[in-house]
C-alpha cells in the first residue's frame, strides 16, 4: 500500500497454514524495521513468520515450547526497548506474561505483575503511556473500568485506572 492505493497484491509466503492457525498480530521480531506476522494455532502453539514485503524469510515456532491452549496471544510491543517487538500473553484465569523475543527466540519469559488481576480483567493492547519508549499493557474490567500497568520490560512500574470515571460495561476499549 501507498496511502489507499494498492502497490501490489499477492498472498502472504507461499502455503496455507490451514484453519487451525489465526494471525494474532504484527510487529518487528527482528530489528529490520519491517512488520512481521504472529500467529498462534488452537493448541497454543505460537509461530512468527519473519517478512519481506509479502515474502516469508523464514518462519518457525516462536520459542522452543507450547504454552498450551489455556494461554492467548493479546498483542505485540516492545517492553524492552531493544527495537524489537516482544509477545503479550493472558491466561484464561487473567495472569498476564510477557515473552522477551529476539526473531523467533525466547530471551526471557515469565508471568508479569505484583498480582493476577483475575479473568474480569482483559488486556486490549500496548501503548507507551508513560514516553520511555517502552511498551505498557492497557487493560479494561468486565464493568468498563480502564486501566494501565506502566511496564519496564516484565517489571510493572505502576498499576492504577486509566482516567478519572468508570464508563460503564456498555463500552470497550478499541486499541
Amino acid at each position: 500500500m501507498n496511502g489507499s492505493t494498492v502497490l501490489a497484491n499477492s498472498p502472504a509466503g507461499s502455503f496455507n497454514p490451514g484453519p487451525t492457525w489465526q494471525i494474532k498480530d504484527t510487529g518487528d521480531f527482528n530489528g529490520d524495521g519491517k512488520s512481521d506476522i504472529l500467529w498462534q494455532n488452537d493448541n497454543g502453539t505460537p509461530a512468527i513468520w519473519l517478512m519481506n514485503g509479502s515474502t516469508v524469510l523464514a518462519n518457525s515456532a516462536a520459542g522452543s515450547f507450547n504454552p498450551g491452549p489455556t494461554w492467548h496471544i493479546k498483542a505485540t510491543g516492545d517492553f524492552n526497548g531493544d527495537s524489537r517487538s516482544d509477545i503479550l500473553w493472558q491466561n484464561d484465569n487473567g495472569t498476564p506474561a510477557i515473552w522477551l523475543m529476539n526473531g523467533s527466540t525466547v530471551l526471557a519469559n515469565s508471568a508479569v505483575g505484583p498480582f493476577n488481576p483475575g479473568p474480569s480483567w482483559h488486556i486490549e493492547g500496548t501503548g507507551d503511556y508513560n514516553g520511555d519508549n517502552k511498551s505498557d499493557i492497557l487493560w479494561q474490567n468486565d464493568n468498563g473500568t480502564p486501566a494501565i500497568w506502566t511496564m519496564d520490560g516484565m517489571n510493572v512500574i505502576s498499576v492504577g485506572a486509566a482516567g478519572s470515571f468508570n464508563p460503564g460495561s456498555d463500552w470497550d476499549i478499541i486499541a
